[in-house]
């Protein structure tokens, strides 16, 4: 009899994603009570995050600050809204980008560069850390020219690795407007790349974009 040796592997994967989603609905169903001290968990475990992605988005330390905690605020009044707890990474990272586009129809956001991101401490995120360093010149160099909403979606693929699903859960845009900014943004990456010279790292991310791998 042949079994599957990877069969108790995969079915331990499953039940510790079940567990995780338990344990993050309960959490979200406590806040949606009015539990601040289970909020104030989700803020310490979201906040490196969303304040690394606002500064990617507008290389402003004072503008990502506020932006991070006035997110987390908005958050908190609409909590109750989310009905879907496996979400909360979209859904914080949605009213973040709410809060950026609004701010950026007061022309106070300015336009964003990387370089100071990889100071940007984040232990469960070392191995991005590593590639913004390795990359973070010629990658400033790449999207400095970018429209937002392109700089947007090269942020939340390149630097947070959110999926396509996550990206149009976290901008609210339709999945061909998410497809077509990604592949606008790596066609210009690409003749930034052949301007400014090979890099091999760089390149080999934007052609995996770029083949969907």
């Amino acid at each position: 009899m042949v079994t599957d040796p990877y069969g108790s592997v995969a079915r331990a994967g499953n039940l510790n994603e079940q567990r995780e989603q338990l344990v993050l609905g309960r959490s979200i169903r406590l806040c949606q009570e009015g539990n601040r001290d289970e909020f104030k968990a989700i803020v310490d475990a979201y906040s490196q995050r969303l304040y690394r992605i606002a500064w990617l988005i507008t290389r402003d330390h004072g503008l990502a600050e506020d932006a991070t905690q006035e997110s987390f605020i908005r958050a908190w009044q609409q909590i109750r809204s989310l009905s879907e707890p496996w979400k909360l990474t979209a859904w914080l990272t949605r009213i973040l980008i709410n809060y950026l586009k609004n701010q950026r129809r007061r022309n106070t956001v300015p336009t964003a560069k990387i370089e100071a991101a990889v100071n940007v401490a984040d232990p469960a995120r070392a191995d991005q850390q590593t590639l913004a360093a390795e990359t973070a010149s010629e990658m400033s160099l790449v999207i400095a020219g970018l429209p937002a909403d392109q700089r947007t979606v090269l942020v939340l693929r390149y630097f947070e690795e959110l999926s396509l699903e996550e990206i149009v859960e976290a901008t609210g845009w339709r999945l061909g407007t998410v497809k077509s900014r990604i592949h606008r943004a790596l066609r210009h990456a690409r003749r930034q790349m052949e301007r400014l010279g090979p890099n091999p790292l760089l390149q080999s991310r934007v052609e995996e974009e770029a083949t969907g791998g």
